[in-house]
């Protein structure tokens, strides 16, 4: 596997070569599925070096977000190369890279408690455009949703495991045949950015895939805290909600089995949420005494919401 170094010492050439850029420095910003770097020049740019491993996902993705610039949707800008790729193949020591290149929005994350009209705008613009998205997407239910998790407590022999099922058994019962769409797939409030002039962009699209629509819908308004659950993240919760539906709705309208399921969604979320973070960090991180915790939160989210 390639080391930081040895890619930040092609990254410069790549730049000039491929993008025509000159004058610029490259300061190293973060890690995750990608190397993200910031392009500081004239202009300020976002970079992005994606392995092979998750070279299907940047394509997806980078095609989706392509889609909705190309229908004046509020996203980072993608740079194309000198001979108009959107997103760079090349390799390094025989292995493959993406290099993606984007413009750098200066921002932060909006307060949504402010401004839930706007998002829920902006989501229901998103979901109305993606009906439109001409190629298909990565299927997401059960066995995503809820499946995952229960598959990673067995092979930890979890005591509790019953509960477990039969929880996840419930939710899915009360989700099921809802109206599914292509979403965004992770839209928490960390993928907004509220520029300075106050418009609000969506950002990384990489989980876009086709589910119940009500899961982006969910997760962009939970305001809970996921380790710990206050009456007070509730009550903040229900009003973010009622006023992000005030505007999504009029974009995209929901039946009342998908407005009335927001509490199953949320717990759903914890599910799905728990596997992704075994899934990255390996089974080890988490423990008997933790996941015990997750069931104990679920229930009493779940008893606070229907009382």
């Amino acid at each position: 596997m390639l080391n930081q170094n040895q890619v930040e010492s092609k990254l410069p050439e790549i730049l000039r070569s491929h993008y025509g850029l000159q004058d610029f420095s490259l300061r190293f910003l973060r890690e995750g599925g990608s190397r993200v770097y910031l392009v500081e020049g004239e202009s300020g740019y976002l970079l992005k070096v994606i392995g092979s491993a998750f070279a299907d996902t940047a394509r997806q993705s980078v095609s989706v977000m392509r889609f909705l610039e190309s229908r004046g949707f509020p996203v980072p800008k993608t740079l194309l190369t000198q001979s108009g790729e959107a997103l760079l193949e090349t390799s390094l020591d025989g292995e493959l890279l993406l290099i993606l290149l984007q413009e750098y929005i200066e921002g932060d994350e909006p307060d949504l408690e402010v401004r839930a009209p706007e998002a829920g705008d902006l989501v229901g613009r998103l979901h109305c455009l993606l009906e439109q998205y001409p190629d298909k997407l990565v299927s997401r239910g059960y066995d995503f949703f809820i499946g995952r998790y229960l598959d990673i407590l067995r092979k930890k022999n979890y005591p509790g495991l019953s509960a477990y099922e039969e929880l996840g058994r419930k939710l899915w019962q009360k989700v099921s045949g809802q109206p599914e769409g292509n979403c965004h797939g992770d839209l928490h409030r960390g993928n907004l950015l509220e520029a300075a002039d106050g418009q609000i962009y969506l950002l990384d699209f990489d989980t876009v895939c086709y589910a119940p629509v009500m899961f982006d819908v969910m997760v962009m308004c939970d305001m809970t805290d996921y380790f710990r659950l206050n009456p007070e993240d509730i009550d903040r919760t229900g009003r973010v909600y009622e006023q992000f539906l005030s505007a999504y709705t009029q974009r995209r309208s929901l039946t009342a089995a998908e407005k009335q399921s927001f509490p199953d969604w949320v717990a759903i979320r914890h599910f799905q949420l728990q596997a992704t973070i075994v899934e990255t960090y390996g089974p080890d991180c988490i423990d008997t005494q933790f996941i015990d915790w997750q069931l104990h939160w679920l229930k009493s989210w779940l008893e606070a919401t229907r009382a």
